[in-house]
């Protein structure tokens, strides 16, 4: 009789479900890392060494598990293999110490300058930003990795991807594309399979022959026939499909992106992303304008209304099916008929270069006629496409100016009076820094008049406040907390995205209405009767409204980008005027290749909402953020699910405290009770005695079952066991509480830790599937004392 020979199953169980578990998991994941590749010409600089790696944490990690490695020594020895992967794919050299980690570090510098200053795809002519790339995508791969299989906490693991997938979906034109997004979605949903799988397998072996093999059938198969399949797809397929019908609202969030790189400018948000695409240098014609306007300047494409304290939008939109540019349009609200107007002609065409939902028109305007289904909104004034596919793209339209001579006798700019605009454009966020109403006073303290107030405003920024346009030393963004540096006596530098929100911001305070806009600022002479604007001459600037004059320009911005201001802000007030060069404290510092403002960036068209509610732009959606900065995002959330991960997080503490208090003293397991109380939502009598507060707990047993029922039945006769236990628990209690000292107390042979059991589980048996998953993932008591 001979024996056969041992086999990997032996001891340890069969090494292929493991090493499945494993694989599914870095193939999910690298499958997710393919959604960046829109960053890159050259996709297969970073997901080659990206798919060597997942090969080998699958095959190590399923090795250490199967050997019956302790977790954390799995998870250290999965970070060390990935450092060393890296450090050899970045420098050549296994290991990343002294002038090896020096060099490493370089590289991942030179990829951060990289994305600051290029757009996205970056090719090989510029440092690369695979070493970036790489990097994040090894923390990711071995987080999920570590999740899934190690941890064996699958859900979990979904964090992970949602990091990967919130760069392309804040910087690429489009977000991540549909294979990568249902390629991850697939494998997510084997992973939840195999997990349940597992867990199902350990209640014993099911009838037939290789029922419980891992390996029968077709896991992806059997994964959308479960239940929870099903609906994973069903979710997954409405997430691609239901936007497509679906129109979107407006634009959102100050944003403008550059495309592909090749010189395309898309239109998505009306500001934000300038500094990106002026440092590129490239400055590209985007619109020729045939006039008999003498000297056009301003051309404006859209108004933000909203400022929420971290970004500004463009806030709700009414545009409704009558109000289209098919002819004369009505003139803003609030200009007297009494000020003097001249109106010029305008022949207008487009490049293929400016892809954008927005028209841009002058302001004010009185005649529009576009081609195609172009709206305006009556409050702002500015021009929306109404088809999914109208842009701007070689599109030629006419349109009728009105130049509006305000004179210098401030005739026209009556403080404005109630109910004249909305609530919105007064809105002051309640974070507003205190520095920021502080020198909105100080700086308007010799006004009388909010004119006067607005006069003073716009001369501090551009000669008495010491500002410096730079584009290079300027603060991104627009929220409270780069306001507040760019307002401080040691910043004050920055470009007109700062300049335009400051003003704004701050007339505010003063109650004074106003709102940012976006657009063009002075183009330049092509021919007879012929202006161009360019990308750089792209241009943000503040608007104020004062009755009589309504929305009214102002120009904050320094001669360093503005070397003029508008006629009627240069009125004398408090002793001085605006000195229409800016004054001496205005200076250039634009880049070298650039002559202006820079180009927007790209990102997908946003459609506003036509004949319905008027859709919400919400302040709170995505912004275009510069690649070092989400990637570094992702990067620091991974560490922090990482860290989460390494100390076990609330569901493991909350196991460790159950086990701890259940083998202590009669004490320790009643407070275990009241845990388990507070965590499946019941309300604990806080201030009763124990034999009170078990009263309670009676009617709340119920007996706990293989098959749970979703309203079981409860009481001290549906668990009578339980409720045995739970007066015996509370006699334990109240004997080490309130006995004498040194007194014996004998309860039967069973011990208080098993009856603490017994109505732990039978309180979790007594309330619904729902309450004891939010005890399990959100246990309150971690908390709550």
């Amino acid at each position: 009789m001979t024996s056969a020979s041992p086999t990997i199953t032996d001891r340890r169980g069969p090494f292929g479900p493991v090493l499945l578990l494993g694989v599914v998991a870095v193939l999910t994941t690298w499958a997710a890392l393919t959604a960046w590749r829109g960053f890159v010409e050259a996709p297969g600089s970073y997901l080659r060494p990206l798919a060597v790696l997942a090969g080998l944490l699958a095959l190590s990690g399923a090795t250490l598990r199967w050997s019956g490695a302790p977790r954390a020594v799995t998870a250290v020895v999965q970070v060390l293999l990935a450092t060393v992967f890296v450090s050899h794919q970045i420098t050549g050299s296994l290991v990343p110490v002294g002038g090896t980690a020096a060099e490493i570090w370089q590289s991942l510098e030179a990829s951060v300058r990289t994305s600051r200053q290029y757009a996205a795809p970056i090719g090989d002519r510029v440092a690369p930003v695979w070493p970036l790339l790489v990097v994040a995508g090894a923390a990711v791969l071995v987080l999920v990795e570590t999740l899934a299989c190690t941890l064996r906490r699958v859900p979990a693991a979904g964090l992970g991807l949602l990091a990967v997938y919130a760069l392309p979906s804040g910087v690429l034109d489009g977000g991540p594309d549909a294979t990568s997004f249902l390629g991850a979605a697939a494998g997510f949903l084997v992973l939840l399979h195999l997990e349940s799988r597992e867990h199902l397998l350990r209640w014993g072996r099911t009838v037939g022959p290789q029922q419980d093999s891992v390996w029968r059938g077709n896991p992806l198969r059997e994964a959308m026939r479960a239940g929870a399949g099903r609906i994973g797809v069903t979710a997954t397929a409405l997430a691609l499909v239901v936007p497509l019908f679906l129109p979107s609202v407006g634009v959102n969030v100050l944003d403008l992106g550059t495309g592909k790189g090749n010189g395309d400018i898309r239109i998505r948000k009306p500001i934000a992303d300038m500094r990106r695409d002026l440092e590129r240098g490239a400055d590209v014609p985007l619109v020729e304008v045939r006039t008999d306007d003498p000297a056009p300047s301003y051309l404006r494409i859209s108004v933000l209304n909203r400022y929420t304290g971290d970004e500004w939008s463009s806030g709700d939109r009414d545009v409704a099916r009558a109000d289209r540019a098919n002819g004369a349009v009505p003139l803003p609200a609030g200009l007297s008929d009494d000020v003097p107007r001249t109106t010029y002609g305008y022949d207008v065409s487009v490049t293929d270069d400016l892809d954008s939902t927005w028209l841009p028109t002058q302001y004010p305007v009185a005649e529009v006629d576009a081609p195609g289904d172009w709206r305006f909104d009556p409050s702002t004034m500015d021009f929306l496409a109404a088809d999914n596919d109208l842009d701007t793209r070689d599109i030629s339209y006419t349109m009728k100016g009105v130049s509006l001579d305000f004179g210098t006798d401030r005739a026209f700019f009556r403080d404005s009076r109630t109910g004249d605009v909305s609530e919105e454009v007064l809105h002051v966020p309640s974070t507003l820094p205190p520095l920021v109403r502080t020198l909105a006073r100080d700086v308007t303290s010799g006004a009388t008049t909010d004119y006067e107030r607005a006069l003073l405003l716009q001369r501090w920024f551009r000669q008495d406040g010491g500002f410096t346009y730079d584009l290079q030393k300027a603060p991104k963004g627009t929220g409270n907390q780069t306001l507040e540096g760019f307002l401080a006596r040691n910043g004050r530098v920055g470009y007109c995205e700062q300049f335009a929100s400051a003003m704004a911001v701050m007339a505010r305070v003063l109650g004074i209405p106003a709102r940012v806009a976006v657009g063009f600022l002075q183009p330049d002479p092509a021919g007879d009767d012929t202006w161009v604007y360019s990308s750089h001459d792209l241009h943000a600037w503040p608007e104020l409204y004062f009755a009589g004059s309504g929305w009214v320009r102002f120009e904050p911005t320094p001669s360093g980008r503005v070397q003029q201001v508008p006629a009627y802000t240069r009125v004398p007030v408090d002793g001085g005027s605006d000195d229409p060069r800016g004054g001496p404290s205005a200076a250039t510092s634009a880049p070298s290749g650039a002559t202006g403002t820079a180009a927007p960036s790209a990102g997908p068209n946003r459609r506003p909402e036509i004949d319905r509610d008027p859709g919400t732009a919400s302040a709170g959606s995505r912004r275009s953020l510069p690649l070092p900065l989400l990637i570094g995002s992702a990067v620091v959330l991974v560490l922090l699910l990482a860290g989460l991960a390494a100390i076990g997080g609330p569901t493991t503490a909350r196991t460790r405290g159950r086990r701890s208090r259940l083998a202590g003293t009669p004490d320790d397991v009643w407070h275990e009770v009241r845990a388990t109380a507070v965590d499946l939502g019941l309300p604990w009598p806080a201030g009763r005695s124990p034999r009170e507060a078990g009263a309670f707990l009676l009617d709340h047993l119920a007996t706990p079952t293989d098959r749970p029922d979703e309203r079981p039945r409860t009481g001290p006769d549906a668990a009578p066991e339980a409720a045995d236990a739970l007066e015996r628990l509370v006699l334990a209690v109240e004997r080490s509480r309130y006995a004498r000292p040194g007194a014996v107390a004998t309860l039967e042979h069973t011990s208080v830790a098993e009856d603490g059991a017994l109505v732990v589980a039978a309180l979790e048996a007594g309330v619904t599937p729902q309450a004891r998953r939010r005890a399990r993932w959100l246990p309150m008591s971690v908390w709550r004392r």
